[in-house]
């Protein structure tokens, strides 16, 4: 499969969902890069983590794929 931006094939609503949404003023994609929610001081942890546990358990395998094999976005 080529490689496609999510919108390019029908899935541009899992960007917002599973990636650009932010907690404490940050999108997803950055708390998870730089493990701010692994701290308990941090006010959105608990959250942050429930979302992600429970987006984990809704992805659906295309959405899931629509991400892994998009190109970057510009």
């Amino acid at each position: 499969m080529p490689s496609q931006h999510p919108e390019e094939i029908g899935y541009g609503h899992v960007v917002e969902s599973y990636v650009t949404r932010t907690y404490g003023g940050l999108p997803r994609y950055l708390v998870l890069n730089g493990g701010r929610f692994l701290g308990p001081r941090w006010l959105h942890t608990t959250r942050f983590t429930w979302h992600l546990l429970n987006d984990a358990a809704a992805i659906t395998d295309e959405e899931l794929e629509s991400l892994i094999l998009r190109q970057p976005f510009n």
